[in-house]
């Protein structure tokens, strides 16, 4: 029986002196074959990814080179970008957001004092950059968001966040063939926004990718949505957990709201809120006393934000009596782990990680479906989806072993650096000098 590539990847760290420094070329076998194998169009960064990766429209770029290339490889064209537009992954610096549209990616440059951060559209089928017009003047405070979006109405539409410490936000619109302000909303107190949406102009989450929403914050006791294809802010009094808020998560049909815990205690509420209604009051709350085994004291409490709490169509509640794992929908939390061990998700299904390395099936299936989970699996796998993984080694060291339904390793393959998947069936990533692309031979 042929063995497929995807739904079987599984990334991992590169142990120290297994790094080949020429690894052979991989021919058709065992149902895996080489796609292509190019000279990197755009260097990668320090850790051997890219700072602007979108997948569906095949586009990679690192400082001042964007490029875009097609499922067999080929370069279609490569663009220096303007200094302003520098793409360098760093907090407060240039970053890309997804247009609304197909054609192309936002640029978000370096903001100069007392200005909003100028704007550009990267085209994708050309690869010219058309610098966009913006307000001369930006509302005082830190810029804590910026997304761009496409109404019937105004077809180029930007949208950028201001807020002052501890204080009030401001929240402008304008339009960005002109510069003009549409529109603005100011909070009375401070704000907490969801995370933006991802390069693709989606969101990774409980129910794979879909398109998002470009702006979820919660304020002033209320609810505040920037729904996808409107022009206007909707907002909505809810009845907000008690304590400060630490996390808004948005899903396809709820908004989840997080309390941040503070020692001692390290008390949180979750609660969650329709998305279909006009109804104040959560669909459903919980209180936990939070606890995340993996991460560092942080005021008192073992948390990390960045760690994700929605995985594998579940959502999991950090609980020091061991972690809570259900349904971010009606707020049913059918398993609990035991203390100490936390959640890592594996093709839909979730393992129980522990600190020193091992693991177990806390809802282990009949044994005639089994699939094993394969030991080498690292605590700190990131799925990549359709059964891929990536598990960053130290600096750009990493490998890719393919596994089968058995666990069993079928072959293996160093790589230096994060890899991405370009147009769903072909697995992307630099070595050396080179991009390369494996896939499921016919």
């Amino acid at each position: 029986m042929r063995r497929r590539l995807l739904g079987l990847l599984v990334l991992l760290p590169l142990l120290a002196g297994c790094f080949a420094p020429s690894p052979p070329r991989i021919e058709a076998h065992e149902g895996i074959e080489e796609a292509f194998r190019v000279p990197l169009p755009v260097p990668t960064d320090a850790s051997g990814g890219w700072t602007l990766v979108n997948r569906r429209l095949g586009i990679i770029g690192q400082d001042r080179v964007a490029a875009k290339i097609d499922e067999d490889g080929k370069v279609l064209w490569r663009t220096t970008l303007p200094a302003e537009f520098a793409l360098t992954g760093r907090a407060g610096r240039p970053q890309a957001v997804a247009t609304p549209s197909s054609s192309g990616i936002t640029l978000v440059g370096a903001a100069s004092s007392g200005r909003l951060p100028p704007l550009a559209t990267l085209d994708s089928v050309t690869g010219s950059v058309t610098k966009l017009a913006a307000p001369s003047v930006r509302p005082p405070g830190k810029l804590r968001f910026v997304t761009v979006i496409s109404t019937t109405a105004n077809p180029g539409q930007a949208v950028a966040a201001t807020c002052l410490p501890g204080a009030t936000c401001t929240v402008t619109a304008w339009d960005t063939s002109t510069g003009l302000v549409l529109w603005k909303h100011r909070t009375r107190g401070p704000a907490v926004f969801a995370d933006p949406c991802n390069q693709e102009g989606e969101r990774d989450g409980v129910a794979g990718r879909w398109a998002c929403d470009p702006l979820t914050f919660v304020a002033d006791g209320r609810l505040v949505l920037l729904r996808r294809g409107e022009d206007r802010l909707r907002s909505r009094p809810v009845d907000l957990p008690r304590g400060d808020i630490g996390q808004v998560i948005p899903t396809l049909y709820r908004v989840l709201v997080m309390t941040a815990p503070h020692g001692p205690g390290c008390r949180a509420q979750a609660a969650a809120y329709d998305l279909t209604t006009e109804s104040p009051t959560p669909v459903w709350r919980r209180n936990f006393t939070w606890d995340q085994p993996q991460a560092a004291l942080h005021e008192g409490c073992r948390r990390d934000p960045s760690i994700p709490l929605l995985m594998a169509y579940r959502l999991t509640l950090p609980d020091a009596a061991g972690a809570l794992v259900g349904s971010y929908y009606d707020g049913k939390f059918p398993l609990r782990l035991k203390p100490g061990e936390y959640p890592v998700a594996d093709a839909g299904r979730v393992f129980a990680c522990r600190g020193d390395g091992s693991y177990r099936d806390p809802k282990p299936m009949p044994s005639q479906i089994r699939q094993r989970h394969p030991k080498e699996l690292g605590s700190t796998a990131r799925e990549l989806g359709q059964g891929a993984w990536y598990v960053p080694g130290r600096g750009r060291k990493g490998e890719i072993i393919a596994v089968d339904v058995y666990g069993e390793i079928t072959w293996r393959r160093a790589t230096n650096g994060t890899p991405f998947f370009l147009t769903d069936n072909r697995l992307v990533y630099a070595y050396g000098s080179n991009l390369i692309a494996i896939r499921a031979s016919d």
